[in-house]
């Protein structure tokens, strides 16, 4: 296997350990958000999402690095 290869892979699992280590704060945050600042339901509701795109986001990121290296390009 290239030496390439194996740093995009090992990249990929560093930007997603990265990732779910901070989820929790951004978790934690929305819901704080959504809680004290006084906002009607709808907003509040749009504000719960922030967590799954962040999740979507993280996870796309990571499996971008890691396609990258599967397929033989740089990352």
């Amino acid at each position: 296997m290239d030496i390439n290869k194996i740093k995009s892979i090992i990249m990929a699992v560093v930007v997603l350990v990265a990732f779910l280590a901070i989820l929790p704060t951004i978790i934690s945050s929305t819901v704080t958000a959504s809680a004290t600042t006084g906002i009607d339901a709808a907003t509040s509701s749009i504000v719960d999402l922030i967590p799954l795109v962040a999740a979507v986001g993280g996870i796309g990121v990571a499996g971008l690095v890691a396609f990258q290296a599967a397929k033989g390009g740089t990352s």
